[in-house]
């Protein structure tokens, strides 16, 4: 009798459990879809709905604010680089006498944020009286860039200052630069990319190519025309400048 009565006081608890676990609503949330379908009920209700007006698209990098100070080194890509692709290995970064092929190597350059983006800056490098400029050095101080045109630049850092839309250059005789430079012609894009808007001696600012050949920078308005004075035999690839922003 003992056990029988055993027997039945298993039996009658393990109906009250089925019965609790289909009669509490929190005990049938946690039972997985396989153990719904192991005792013949349909699976659950997805717990979040598929909405087609979410996306995956990542977010924006936020845009700085006008007047804010950024700093970072300037990593050379071949041209066409979008900054999505960033991460792929730079053809080498701006420093003190050109082209260098480590960031350890390279300078830091900043500048303070325009209101636009359309607004030429300088690139000061931090702590010295030098920055990144456009320096002409075979010609005189008349330095038009354009298509057909054989002068050029060379992107060299001097202690030279000409301000924003100036059509005149000033002469540089310093460490790492000599010719006729201009140093407020940068302008930074919101991701980053550098370019180049020297202002021609009639106030035109004409199309404009960076080219790297060897450990130099050059800026030119015709690439041809670049590939005669430097010779046939260098080797001229173009390249986009992007500001990477430290951290």
């Amino acid at each position: 009798m003992l056990t029988l009565a055993r027997v039945v006081s298993f039996a009658l608890l393990a109906l009250s459990l089925f019965t609790f676990a289909h009669a509490n609503p929190a005990a049938r949330r946690i039972a997985t879809n396989a153990e719904r379908l192991a005792r013949g009920l349909a699976p659950a209700r997805p717990r979040k709905l598929y909405s087609g007006t979410r996306t995956n698209v990542a977010r924006a990098a936020p845009s700085g604010v006008a007047g804010t100070v950024q700093a970072g080194n300037i990593g050379i890509y071949p041209a066409g680089t979008s900054a999505l692709r960033k991460r792929d290995e730079p053809l080498g970064w701006l420093g003190a006498y050109g082209v260098v092929t480590t960031t350890g190597s390279s300078w830091q350059y900043q500048y303070s944020i325009p209101a636009s983006t359309d607004t030429a800056v300088e690139l000061d490098h931090p702590g010295t009286p030098y920055r990144l400029s456009g320096v002409a050095i075979r010609s005189g101080p008349q330095v038009t860039l354009g298509h057909g045109n054989t002068i050029y630049l060379e992107l060299q850092n001097s202690r030279a200052h000409t301000p924003a839309g100036s059509a005149a250059s000033t002469y540089v005789y310093d460490t790492y630069a000599i010719g006729y430079a201009q140093t407020t012609i940068f302008r930074v894009a919101s991701n980053g990319k550098v370019t180049v808007n020297w202002v021609n001696p009639d106030g035109v600012i004409p199309t404009q190519y960076i080219v790297k050949s060897g450990s130099n920078l050059y800026v030119t308005g015709d690439v041809a025309a670049l590939q005669t004075q430097l010779g046939a035999s260098a080797e001229l690839t173009l390249v986009d400048l992007y500001l990477d922003v430290s951290e």
